[in-house]
């Protein structure tokens, strides 16, 4: 053997230790990327369950925002309905409140209508008692109705029930 045939040996034996040591480097980083790829269908199997119970979730709140929804649009209603009545009651009373004034500056006072206004008008010196007080404090008004009547919705029981300030307002419309 000569010597152009030993480097040629010696060249092709350290090529093969580059071959089998690349060999062994390519096999641990494909270790890696099978280990990647489990770890990988396991991420994207959790990811569809949550997809999954995410889809769920947005149907309950679906659900549940439209029952919400309709119990608002009641109440919206409802609210509109009493806003009506009130806006009656207020303008029936300031035109009672008006013909009042123009009553009192004229000084003439049909007798049905002195009655009408001393009702309304309270005394200029009532004296109150200790017990009128505490009903006053406690809320209890003698105008609003005692106890409501149950199962009833308080808006239905004021369509049901007039106060007495209403009633007297109704016979002050009347007489006028």
């Amino acid at each position: 053997m000569t010597a152009s045939e030993y480097t040629i040996e010696i060249a092709l034996c350290i090529l093969l230790g580059f071959g089998i040591f690349y060999s062994i480097h390519l096999g641990r980083a494909l270790a890696v990327l099978r280990r990647d790829r489990r770890e990988l269908a396991d991420l994207v199997a959790r990811l569809d369950e949550s997809g999954r119970r995410a889809e769920d979730g947005v149907e309950k709140l679906q659900t549940a925002g439209e029952v919400s929804g309709r119990s608002l649009g009641r109440m919206i209603d409802q609210s509109r309905m009493l806003q009506g009545e009130l806006e009656a009651l207020s303008t029936r009373a300031d035109s009672v409140a008006e013909r009042l004034e123009t009553l009192i500056r004229e000084n003439k006072f049909p007798e049905q209508e002195k009655a009408v206004v001393e009702e309304v008008t309270p005394a200029p010196a009532a004296v109150v008692s200790p017990d009128q007080t505490a009903n006053v404090e406690r809320g209890a008004l003698p105008s609003l109705p005692a106890s409501p009547t149950p199962g009833v919705r308080p808006y239905e029981q004021r369509l049901r029930q007039r106060t007495a300030a209403e009633q007297d307002l109704i016979r002050a419309l009347r007489m006028s």
